[in-house]
């Protein structure tokens, strides 16, 4: 299942040479991913967050400019035993201008370590593991 979300990029996000500065994608891809977590963590209490950001990589096809809506698309790609994949696109104008990963693992914050993917969780996230 893929995850649409539109964004307006606005002058705050622009850098010196007034395309969208590269540190503003892995915050659109974190946008991205909040329908995915809501399925799996309906109440996005911070205090009971079952995820911890392990790996996340951006890579530019094309600058992004103010002026135009950009698309970012976000898909779970791939589950593993304690984490899962997510695939991101940045889409402006008809073009792919952005692309980048990122896994999260499940992770219980009380005794600082990884955790298997719980079974009810695994459940509702294969139905909507993905690619483009």
């Amino acid at each position: 299942m893929i995850f649409e979300t539109k964004i307006e990029p606005r002058f705050s996000e622009l850098d010196a040479l007034g395309h969208v500065s590269n540190t503003v994608l892995p915050v659109w891809f974190e946008h991205s991913r909040g329908p995915i977590f809501t399925r799996i963590h309906p109440s996005l209490s911070v205090r009971k967050w079952p995820l911890i950001l392990a790996h996340y990589e951006v890579s530019f096809k094309q600058q992004i400019f103010m002026g135009a809506a950009v698309t970012v698309k976000a898909i779970v790609s791939k589950l593993g035993g304690k984490s899962m994949t997510f695939s991101h696109q940045a889409w402006q104008n008809g073009d792919l201008v952005a692309e980048g990963t990122t896994v999260a693992a499940f992770y219980d914050y009380k005794t600082q370590e990884t955790i298997e993917i719980p079974k009810e969780t695994r459940d509702l996230l294969e139905k909507i593991v993905t690619q483009y």
